[in-house]
């Protein structure tokens, strides 16, 4: 028994951290397990998944889906997916092409305003071929144009910037269908940043299993309000700190919010009771 972290970020997505690095820090804040969570990809499993086995940290597989749902951006968890999946690697690979796309059009636009960085650059910062704003962001820190990522959001690449170009989401039902279908488990990421609490039943009945109750966004209320909702519709309760490194991310720290171990068996015992039947 003890504290277990499930919403962790390595720097195969936007995270700062290598998975050992990770690893390594709940290993200090005595977690007994951390699920790797990053955005649309499962690369960096495996190198946590080893250095859990030279640390004695249970690493739990996990992936953070952005997609639509009715035009409003949501997330979706998946945990335990069979990475060996030919729909799940087709739709990654998708989402990398895309993300690649869109970093090359929001680079020309950035040019064209007279800021001088290119798309090496941006890819340097990551480790995995997921690229985001925020390594978009830190480039541009890096070059001068801004002293800090905010700056960059606000200025060039926020969503009302002259920079932005809108991403490429799957639907919430694709998201939900796609981690059954590799068996995983879906589970709704910090519903409380959504304003939306409507969207829960509906993905409930498209095949949702879990939903992320603890969050360093969601307050007292919140929790009390989605451990009832997670009741009335039959849904795992979750929780992690969202981490992403330093400076960066939900959480300060990794372990700023955590939920007991009782919480990660149950999600392996439902993926146990799934497989034999």
């Amino acid at each position: 028994m003890g504290r277990v972290d499930l919403h962790v970020h390595t720097n195969y997505s936007d995270g700062i951290m290598d998975p050992f690095a990770v690893v390594q820090e709940a290993l200090k804040k005595n977690i007994v397990a951390i699920g790797i969570t990053d955005h649309d990809t499962m690369d960096g499993v495996s190198s946590a998944e080893r250095a859990g086995k030279m640390c004695g940290i249970e690493v739990v597989p996990g992936i953070e889906f952005s997609a639509d749902h009715n035009g409003k951006e949501v997330h979706i968890l998946g945990y335990y997916c069979d990475r060996e999946s030919r729909e799940l690697k087709q739709t990654l690979r998708d989402l990398k092409r895309s993300r690649l796309e869109r970093m090359t059009r929001m680079v020309q636009k950035l040019n064209r305003l007279n800021l001088d960085v290119n798309l090496d650059e941006v890819q340097k910062l990551t480790k995995g071929k997921i690229l985001g704003r925020p390594h978009l962001a830190l480039a541009l820190c890096r070059k001068g144009y801004c002293k800090t990522t905010a700056e960059a959001f606000s200025k060039y690449i926020g969503s009302n910037a002259p920079a932005y170009v809108k991403r490429f989401k799957i639907t919430t039902a694709k998201a939900v269908n796609l981690i059954i279908k590799s068996g995983g488990i879906p589970v709704l990421a910090h519903p409380g940043l959504y304003n939306a609490d409507e969207i829960i039943p509906d993905l409930a009945r498209t095949g949702l299993v879990g939903i992320e109750v603890f969050h360093p966004d969601h307050l007292l209320f919140d929790i009390f309000r989605y451990k009832k909702m997670a009741s009335k519709y039959n849904l795992l309760v979750t929780g992690g700190s969202d981490f992403h490194g330093a400076g960066a991310g939900s959480s300060p720290f990794l372990g700023y919010v955590t939920v007991d171990s009782q919480h990660l068996e149950k999600m392996k015992k439902y993926k146990q009771d799934k497989n034999y039947f």
